[in-house]
């Protein structure tokens, strides 16, 4: 069996041979510094016809864009300049209303941006936003065709969108968003509103062009437990996501909602959304639910993806990650597979340290081990 055919009939509920494996970042995300470095190629290397690929991709176009719609040039304005090893970018957007900006960071050797200043610091700085003009953004998805064509049968295109929850929060940042959500929740609503237009005309469109496959949705852990009661995940995520997921099956596409964190309490809103797959199931204590309960909850017809901690391979024994990844696939997995090992996160430093290199090529022989269906 192919990896393509594993993943696709793991999807849809399908027997397969073996358990899938993702490398999870690895396939795509990092692509613009990962080949860069010897040791991280290397483990792409031993991951040939080891693992399964769900390949990220999203589209690119040389205009600007801004919340999935067009943006004129003259109305963005982006300055950069590094101090003490680090990169500072700022980023200022002139709208109707007036100017909002951003500062952001890149550290050196940690591939990811830290967000010193967000967008929005004030309800004035929402209400900018809300003044942009819309133009859809229609991107070409040739490159969508094309990295299917250079992926064959190693695996399957992974598409990658925000909600109106999400969107809604980077705005803002996490802890303003929740103290606006306390006193504005008018305000929080008509953003909501505003992005989810916006990131629904985009995904249609994309479906339209052909670009059918999976698409990860990222957001609903913003409104999960401790910071929100599970009544307001059914106000901010379900009937949003829910939208998005009806669109993807009505092009023939697969859901995969990704949330962090303690999801117990609301998967009951994962079923009634419809998804056909969930990432990345926390284990305890970073999450709140067993996988073998979170599967009892959910039933058979959802892929489990995920539940080996990233930690794991940062500081942990090839024994216990082993323990680890034989737990996840013998509670997570159905009779006919059902779950797909993944780690939470994946590793974003370089140089990579030559302990987690040999711990994620170990996960990877466990994954092989423990993972064939009989």
């Amino acid at each position: 069996m192919t990896s393509r055919q594993r993943l696709l009939r793991t999807l849809r509920g399908e027997r397969v041979d073996r358990i899938p494996i993702s490398l999870y970042e690895f396939e795509g995300f990092y692509d613009s510094w990962i080949y860069n470095y010897p040791e991280y190629v290397k483990i792409l290397e031993y991951a040939k016809d080891k693992t399964d690929k769900m390949y990220f991709w999203s589209p690119k176009s040389k205009r600007p864009t801004l919340f999935y719609g067009e943006i004129e040039e003259k109305s963005i304005e982006t300055k950069n300049w590094e101090k003490e090893k680090s990169i500072y970018t700022k980023t200022t957007i002139k709208t109707p209303k007036g100017e909002i900006s951003s500062l952001c960071r890149q550290d050196e050797g940690i591939h990811t941006t830290w967000t010193l200043e967000n967008l929005c610091k004030n309800e004035e700085d929402a209400e900018k936003i809300l003044s942009l003009p819309y133009k859809p953004y229609q991107p070409s998805v040739d490159s969508f065709f094309e990295l299917d064509k250079k992926l064959g049968d190693t695996g399957i295109i992974l598409g990658d969108i925000p909600d109106a929850l999400c969107s809604t929060v980077e705005i803002f940042g996490f802890t303003k968003f929740l103290l606006m959500y306390i006193d504005n929740q008018k305000l929080i609503f008509r953003l909501m509103d505003f992005f989810q237009e916006r990131i629904y005309n985009y995904l249609e469109y994309l479906l339209e062009k052909g670009a059918v496959t999976m698409y990860r949705i990222v957001g609903p852990e913003y409104a999960t437990p401790p910071y929100l009661h599970p009544e307001e995940f059914d106000k901010l995520v379900t009937p949003y996501d829910k939208k998005l997921v009806k669109l993807l099956h009505h092009y023939q596409g697969f859901a995969r909602l990704h949330s962090h964190g303690k999801i117990k309490n609301v998967l009951k809103a994962f079923i009634e959304m419809e998804i056909d797959a969930t990432d990345p199931v926390d284990p305890l204590p970073d999450g709140d639910v067993e996988l073998k309960e979170a599967r009892e909850i959910l039933g058979d017809k959802i892929t489990l993806i995920g539940n080996i901690e990233e930690r794991l391979l940062e500081i942990n024994s090839k024994e216990e990650i082993e323990k680890a990844v034989r737990k996840a696939i013998e509670e997570g997995r159905t009779p006919n597979g059902g779950f797909i090992l993944c780690p939470t996160a994946m590793p974003l430093t370089t140089p990579l340290n030559k302990k987690v290199q040999e711990n994620i090529i170990h996960y990877i022989d466990c994954g092989i081990k423990y993972g064939k269906i009989s």
